[in-house]
């Protein structure tokens, strides 16, 4: 492989991702047949489409009101005619119709083989199956800028992400840059990804991930990695959830010093958190390690956490901590770590 191909694929990536996070904004639905009916514990009973459930919220299409969400566990009952996909805190799925409750405070649903009854508080996600394309994605762009007089440092970021989910795998795509500038001179730090989640039973899932990254300050010009592996979702609720994953990847990279192959093992542990008190706040960890096998004794980390206060309907704060290491960083790196705090502004679309 090329070091020019690296680079090359750097710019591909990022233009595909924008593409896709600005074609929801573009996008004609056609899910406007109101069939879904929702009852709220005070009684109230709205009629229109389920969009989805996820992170606690029931994101719910009105005639009347437009796209409206919903706390979930101030739902009661729910009905929907159309086939969808549910997904409980044990981690089992179910495909049917949704239909009245014997009971409040219960989901029925009807599948091919049986009709089960589970409560509200054991369903954390639901994705209604014969939705347009488009309407099933949802993500985020945000940006940001910071300035220290003192140091004379700027530093400029932009981030976005897309996620698409299906019966049984979803898709997601996601890029971070950050320039920093100062008196030495300025550099930059690009992560892109697009990765892949292959559902299983008992909460076991495959994964996939194909990545370019960029890393000046430690003497990365251009990385490809390409990674595949399994995972678990260990804790899965309405409030949250923590999931394991490991597996192998090839690692390309571009230095100053020439380009190198190498395999990794890697391990990753993400971890959620959302609550609602009137606004949405949201918290999200990410911890990878990569203990190579073929550079004996070599070890990389990346370590990102995220806090997202909204501020109002889909705009929101974020507060974000970076972090990445190389205990044998190539030739020309000027450090064997990188990290820095974000604040950035950003914008939220989908269900």
């Amino acid at each position: 492989m090329r070091p020019g191909r690296i680079s090359g694929g750097l710019g591909q990536l990022t233009l595909i991702v924008a593409l896709i996070l600005a074609s929801p904004a573009w996008a004609k639905h056609t899910d406007k047949k109101y069939t879904d009916t929702i009852i709220l514990k005070n009684g109230d009973q709205i009629t229109g489409n389920v969009k989805s459930l996820a992170q606690g919220q029931l994101s719910f299409d009105t005639d009347a009101m437009g796209t409206v969400s919903i706390e979930w566990t101030k739902v009661a009952e729910i009905l929907s005619s159309r086939p969808m996909v549910l997904v409980t805190t044990g981690g089992k799925r179910h495909f049917g119709e949704i239909e009245r409750p014997p009971e409040e405070d219960q989901v029925r649903i009807k599948t091919t083989k049986a009709v089960e009854t589970l409560s509200v508080s054991d369903v954390v996600h639901i994705t209604p199956i014969g939705q347009s394309f488009w309407s099933r994605i949802q993500g985020s762009l945000s940006a940001g800028f910071n300035f220290t007089e003192s140091s004379d440092v700027a530093q400029f970021s932009l981030s976005g992400e897309a996620l698409y989910r299906a019966r049984r795998h979803q898709l997601g795509i996601s890029f971070t840059n950050i320039i920093t500038g100062q008196q030495s001179g300025t550099t930059e730090q690009l992560d892109s990804a697009l990765t892949y989640r292959h559902y299983l039973k008992d909460r076991w899932f495959g994964t996939g991930a194909l990545s370019f990254q960029r890393n000046q300050e430690l003497g990365i010009d251009a990385r490809g990695l390409i990674a595949a592996g399994i995972g678990r979702q260990v804790i899965q609720s309405s409030h949250g959830g923590l999931a394991l994953s490991t597996g192998l990847d090839l690692n390309v990279e571009d230095t100053t010093s020439g380009q190198d192959t190498s395999g990794e093992m890697f391990g990753t542990l993400s971890y959620s958190l959302w609550k609602y008190e009137g606004n949405q706040r949201n918290l999200v960890i990410k911890l990878t390690a990569f203990p190579s096998l073929t550079e004996w004794g070599r070890f990389r980390w990346q370590f990102n956490t995220r806090w997202n206060q909204e501020l109002f309907h889909n705009f929101n704060f974020g507060l974000t901590f970076y972090g990445s290491g190389d205990n044998e960083p190539p030739t020309g790196a000027t450090a064997s770590s990188d990290y820095g705090v974000i604040t950035s502004l950003g914008w939220s679309f989908g269900p």
